[in-house]
């Protein structure tokens, strides 16, 4: 083999000679390093002119030696002082800390004592609700305070921002403003103070979410051991009683003074009184809020706010219902309602009760109506538990006071499908958490636990943690009839169907619907009709069914579905609507029309609606959007901007490029149109396939449509003369109180 080595050792020698003569200048770079550009050539010119500046006219100043030259002046120096709690054992902390730095700027003779700025039982991991902190910035900020002196970073904030933003605007102020904190010898105008105070400002953030924790977790313990806090609470007394374990626990007893009121509130409320004629009642009689006093006199101004709070309490029927808010972020410390996120803990009969769990869930019902527009008193549940209409419930169109869960085991404990008492069930439920049921797993300690809702990863996860199978529920689907499809009404004519429209709002009839329970009666030789402006509506959940039938006006579920000259008039019926669309899975955004079948024998004829007969439209103003949608999809898909063209360039010179089409983008919108083409078209049509018992009231069939409901619950009223008593009486204490030299 022929040896290269002596070949390529000459050509290594020839190209550095070669590099080393175009560094010296000798020889031009070479000319196969491509076309010079406009940018290359710009650059190359600002080089030429940096290497030709010498800067031999440019004169230095010298800066002086050593330190800048402070100017000598007594400093105006301020401490600051923070405890959390307003407990009365950090009462000595402060005056000692107080004391403590009063003696030590007083004792400098270069310091002036600016004063001590005080928190007393705030929390440092938010600057915002720190009256005194936000008053020393202030002063500092305006020019008072020409230093600040605190026990450590931890009693300046506990929030690694807030403290950074503070300190740096102090240190931006002309002239800066030092902060010293004694604990840590930190002064931040010192040049290493920026990263010690970082660490340190973020270990004190740190440890407060510790501790936050810590607290939670020593809650969640509390709670599940039947360990509940026991604020002060207007009808109670706190009271210290053997625990029967050598100790003494806090207790609730009730004060009869403070628990008249109480009882005067609920009274009210059941016999149909506002609450803004509660609150008027409560001033006038002079009762006492509970709440802070004012200028040293208890304060008898009561607002519907606070008649709310004590109606929504469920600690005076005897029940406790813990964590019912709580606090996501330790920094601002706002509470937010728990709606699963948090456990939440109840135990029933834990103290004396004010009132009866009756007389509690009767009051509940009626505060979940009154944003409906419910005004009166307690309605108690109708339904018919014979003839052909048993299960179908009495409804009242601004009543909220039943859940969709109870209106479905009420028919069916009626039609016998289901066994339960439901007088016993209704005035013994528990319903703490807003009026609304509850139900949880019972601890042996008598401990309710209404454990929070888990996400299906969640609840797989613990599946496999706890050796059992995962399920995997399947979502109930209608199945589409095949061969149909329901169209949008606007395709045909319905001017005399006989139909009712819901929206998540109102209910309708139309004209031809109201005409059928109008009836010709003999007028002398004439025929006159009778036109049907009150009906009552009954409702089946169990069957999806809906009937109407007419009824007296005075009767209280009425409703006036029509004019004096027999047109359609639109029923606001919010409440009982969210009942309806929630049991039927509707969705709110759609109005809804369900055909009417007649059934009549004799003079009496009842309207009946199959909820699973529907046909569902889209709004208008969301037909609106949809055909502007439609219109900015079409134009999307037909207009392409040729800067955002995607082009392939092949191997072959010979072809022409290509232009690339986003085919995913184009199937995607294309997707979308078929999705509003199909809302605006219609929705599918099921086979209702209930068990509906019209047949049994053709012909010979069961009939007794006019059956009267029974009623499930009492009304929960309670006799006029008790309440009239009871006021006379807390208007003698009041004429009592000052006659004997003023209020007490």
């Amino acid at each position: 083999m022929k040896d290269i080595r002596p070949r390529a050792e000459e050509k290594a020698r020839n190209k550095a000679e070669e590099m080393q003569k175009q560094q010296s200048g000798d020889i031009p770079p070479p000319s196969d390093a491509g076309f010079v550009t406009e940018l290359s050539m710009a650059k190359q010119a600002l080089r030429d002119e940096v290497n030709a500046q010498t800067g031999q006219n440019v004169r230095k100043i010298a800066a002086t030696a050593g330190q800048m030259v402070i100017e000598e002046r007594t400093l105006r120096v301020a401490a600051y002082c923070r405890v959390s709690t307003d407990e009365i054992e950090q009462l000595i902390s402060i005056e000692l800390q107080k004391n403590n730095y009063r003696d030590l700027i007083k004792a400098n003779p270069k310091w002036r004592y600016a004063g001590t700025y005080v928190d007393d039982g705030f929390s440092g991991t938010n600057t915002d609700h720190r009256p005194a902190f936000r008053l020393m910035m202030k002063d500092a900020l305006a020019g008072k305070i020409d230093m600040i002196i605190t026990k450590s970073v931890s009693r300046f904030a506990r929030n690694l921002l807030d403290c950074i933003g503070w300190v740096r605007k102090l240190k931006e102020h002309d002239p800066p403003i030092p902060v010293f904190f004694e604990q840590e010898h930190l002064n931040t105008l010192d040049s290493t103070s920026n990263i010690i105070l970082f660490v340190l400002a973020m270990v004190a953030e740190e440890e407060s979410h510790m501790k936050s924790e810590a607290m939670l977790l020593s809650l969640e313990w509390r709670f599940s051991r039947g360990r509940f806090m026991t604020p002060a609470l207007l009808g109670y007394d706190k009271v210290e009683v053997p625990n029967g374990y050598g100790g003494h626990k806090k207790v609730l007893q009730i004060n009869e003074n403070e628990a008249q009121t109480v009882r005067l509130m609920y009274y009210m409320l059941l016999n149909g009184s506002s609450i803004s004629e509660i609150a008027s009642t409560l001033t006038e009689l002079g009762r006492e809020t509970g709440q802070r006093k004012i200028n040293g006199k208890p304060n008898t101004r009561w607002t519907e706010g606070g008649v709310c709070t004590v109606l929504r309490n469920e600690r005076y029927c005897g029940d406790v219902l813990a964590r019912k808010t709580w606090t996501p972020n330790f920094h601002d410390h706002k509470s937010k309602r728990n709606n699963g996120k948090k456990n939440k803990y109840y135990q029933p009969g834990h103290h004396d009760a004010i009132i009866t769990r009756a007389q509690w869930n009767a009051a509940q019902r009626i505060l979940n109506s009154h944003k409906y527009g419910h005004e009166g008193s307690y309605l108690p549940m109708m339904v018919i538990d014979h003839g052909a209409l048993t299960g179908y419930i009495s409804i009242n169109r601004s009543w909220a006071g039943y859940e969709a869960d109870e209106y479905y085991r009420i028919s069916s404990i009626a039609m016998g499908l289901t066994e339960g008492e439901l007088q016993a069930d209704l005035e013994n439920e528990h319903m703490p958490d807003g009026g609304r049921r509850i139900a949880g797993l019972t601890d042996d300690n008598g401990v309710q636990r209404i454990a929070r809702q888990l996400s299906k990863v969640e609840e797989a996860v613990k599946a496999q943690l706890e050796g059992k199978p995962v399920e995997q529920q399947e979502e109930k689907k209608r199945v589409p009839v095949e061969g149909f499809q329901v169209v949008s009404a606007d395709m045909f004519s319905h001017a005399f169907d006989p139909v009712m429209r819901f929206s998540k709002n109102e209910i309708s009839f139309n004209s031809t619907c109201i005409s059928r329970l109008n009836r010709i009666v003999p007028d002398g030789v004439d025929l006159s009709m009778t036109r049907t402006r009150y009906v009552e509506l009954l409702f089946n959940p169990v069957e999806r069914m809906l009937a109407v039938r007419p009824c007296a006006e005075d009767h209280p579920n009425a409703i006036c579905w029509a004019t004096e000259n027999g047109r359609s008039r639109m029923v606001g019926a919010s409440a009982f609507c969210r009942i309806l669309f929630s049991i039927l899975d509707w969705d709110s955004e759609y109005t809804y029309r369900v055909p009417c079948i007649v059934r009549s024998r004799g003079d009496e004829t009842i309207l009946f609606f199959d909820l699973d007969n529907f046909i569902g439209s889209a709004k208008k103003n969301r037909e609106e959007n949809l055909e502007e949608a439609v219109a900015e999809a079409e134009e999307a898909i037909r207009e392409e901007s040729e800067e955002t063209k995607g082009i392939f360039f092949s191997g072959d010179d010979d072809e022409e490029p290509q232009e690339i089409e986003d085919t995913e983008e184009m199937e995607r919108k294309l997707q979308e149109l078929a999705e509003i083409e199909r809302r605006t078209f219609g929705t599918p049509v099921f086979e209702h396939k209930g068990d509906v018992r019209l047949p049994s009231i053709d012909d010979d069939g069961e009939w007794d449509v006019m059956a009267i409901p029974r009623i499930l619950d009492d009304d929960h009223r309670v006799d006029e003369e008790v309440v009239d008593a009871l006021q006379d009486q807390l208007m003698e204490s009041l004429m009592t109180n000052e006659t004997g030299g003023g209020m007490v």
